[in-house]
């Protein structure tokens, strides 16, 4: 049972075929534009001989030139004398400042974070100071006045926060250092 077709007409059975040949084709080329090349092998390099960098074994502070030394202890130096100065006018905001900057030149310099404990005694800030003498206790090495200035800070602190087993702690450590200064 055949029709025949006039001209300009289209048979139903002849669509479903031509839409799955192109959808077939459509997939085809997806697939292909997923397609990666084969990776190309890497160019080889010529062969150098560079040696391997001399590693040498410097002992701590002796690469340190003397010159750039001197220079770093002068600016820190200076800055510590104006926050002395600031200090003694009143300025302690200003000292604050200028010991932080100095500490940042010369970060293991233990008498500048005892100075800096102290600016901060005096502005009442009794945890700071606490631990700013805490840090410069650690560095004072051998150094005892060092250490009873930073133990005298500690217990200021430390009665100034009315923390009276703190401040026993601290009065006994100055007693072992050979006194008390309070």
């Amino acid at each position: 049972m055949m029709m025949k077709l006039r001209q300009g007409e289209h048979s139903v059975h002849r669509t479903p075929r031509a839409v799955r040949l192109l959808a077939g084709c459509a997939v085809l080329a997806i697939l292909a534009g997923c397609a990666t090349p084969e990776p190309r092998p890497a160019p080889e390099e010529p062969a150098t001989d560079v040696p391997e960098p001399e590693v040498l074994e410097v002992e701590p502070g002796a690469a340190e030139d003397p010159e750039l030394a001197a220079g770093v202890d002068s600016a820190a130096s200076g800055l510590a004398q104006r926050a002395e100065q600031a200090r003694a006018d009143a300025e302690l905001a200003r000292a604050g400042q200028l010991l932080e900057r100095a500490l940042r030149i010369a970060p293991r310099d233990a008498r500048l974070w005892q100075r800096l404990a102290v600016v901060r005694l005096e502005q009442r800030n009794f945890d700071q100071a606490e631990r700013l003498a805490q840090r410069s206790l650690g560095m004072a090495g051998n150094d005892r006045d060092l250490q009873r200035e930073n133990w005298t800070v500690i217990l200021q602190a430390r009665e100034g926060r009315d923390d009276t087993e703190g401040a026993r702690e601290a009065r006994e450590a100055l007693r072992a250092l050979g006194g008390e200064r309070v």
